[in-house]
């Protein structure tokens, strides 16, 4: 009777998740026209700390993506890294047109923002995670969309490339259902969240904000996103414009980025956010309790029959997600990498308590 109860609220659960998604997904985000006037108060900004390698490739897609007409300035703020690090940063100064500066306030990503902005001029700020690379037209749609609306944040796409391991291809996958639920919310004027690896917000809208998860020493994309949201401002969707990042490429590494994701789930104030967070949650644990009555000898065929379920509808909503903004590679070998998604994730639940607030993590 327990399990059966147990079955109806994570079904119900599921269902309204699901519903919400694929409503998003029922029609594609419309492109900005394509414009030749270019934005001039647009800043590129680089957080950077202890990974000065991952940084150099980021400058390199962007000096060959950026046109030589967008005067945007790069910043690259380093959030106290080594001595031998910031010796090697400083070295690429005279490789590539960028600012170096260094922060002198606590360490933490978001304080370094937040002490950072203020000191600036420009209107708006392009982040891009120090671990990315540029697609090649990246700045001509984000100044595009720049140019047709007013927005207070516009948000791109973020895609992973995993290695051949299986914990790479398994963090790209699991990427990719994260952007779906970024694009799907957005597509429903619901900021869910978003990736500070590749937005453009107003600089003035995220002082405003910056008190907001300011526990954190990171999590400012979704944390402002959430905010702005709440705070009516105009949040924008640009899932053509595209960064890429190396998926991690180990088990460790796989874990501490999910548990940096989804620790900060606390603390969210959107509700759909919260929803989700919770139905991902209990509905990946009502399967493992169903597997671990399987094991005791007791009849779980519900448990069976949801989990099928929910295979076939999670890789709807992803084949979905892929063919309206691409990312088809990602779900091959899809129905492995999804059983296995049941056990990470109920892993990283159970380490969410001690997850550390002030730790900077690099993305």
């Amino acid at each position: 009777m327990g399990l059966l109860f147990a079955f109806i609220v994570v079904i119900l659960l599921y269902q309204v998740q699901t519903g919400f998604l694929a409503r998003g997904l029922w029609h594609k985000i419309e492109s900005g026209k394509p414009v030749e006037t270019v934005s001039d108060s647009v800043a590129i900004l680089i957080i950077h700390r202890n990974d000065t390698h991952a940084l150099q490739s980021s400058l390199e897609s962007i000096q060959k993506a950026l046109p030589s007409n967008y005067q945007w300035p790069i910043y690259v703020l380093d959030d106290h890294s080594s001595v031998e690090e910031l010796e090697r940063l400083k070295a690429l100064l005279d490789r590539f047109p960028f600012e170096l500066i260094n922060s002198e306030t606590e360490p933490g990503k978001k304080k370094a923002m937040t002490w950072l902005l203020p000191k600036l001029s420009e209107e708006y700020i392009l982040q891009i995670d120090a671990d990315c690379q540029v697609e090649t037209d990246f700045f001509e749609r984000v100044n595009s969309k720049l140019s047709n609306v007013s927005a207070d944040l516009l948000v791109a796409r973020v895609e992973m490339r995993p290695s051949k391991n299986i914990w790479s291809r398994l963090a790209a996958l699991d990427h990719l259902s994260l952007q779906l639920v970024t694009f799907s919310g957005l597509a429903q004027s619901q900021a869910v969240m978003a990736a500070g690896a590749a937005m453009c917000f107003r600089r003035e809208r995220f002082i405003e904000l910056s008190s907001y998860g300011s526990k954190w020493a990171g999590g400012e994309d979704t944390f402002f996103t959430q905010a702005l949201g709440k705070a009516k401002g105009q949040i924008e969707a640009i899932p053509e414009a595209v960064v890429y990042t190396e998926a991690p490429s180990n088990f460790s590494s796989f874990i501490r980025q999910r548990l940096r994701w989804g620790a900060k789930s606390v603390d969210y104030i959107n509700n759909w956010s919260r929803f989700l967070a919770i139905s991902v949650a209990l509905s990946n644990l009502f399967i493992l309790l169903g597997l671990s009555c399987a094991v005791l000898g007791l009849e779980v065929q519900l448990v069976w029959l949801f989990w099928m379920l929910k295979l076939l509808a999670d890789g709807l909503l992803l084949y979905r997600f892929a063919d309206l903004y691409g990312g088809a590679k990602l779900l091959r070998g899809y129905l492995f990498l999804a059983l296995l998604y049941p056990f990470y994730i109920a892993l990283v639940v159970a380490l969410i308590p001690f997850a550390k607030k002030d730790q900077w993590l690099a993305s």
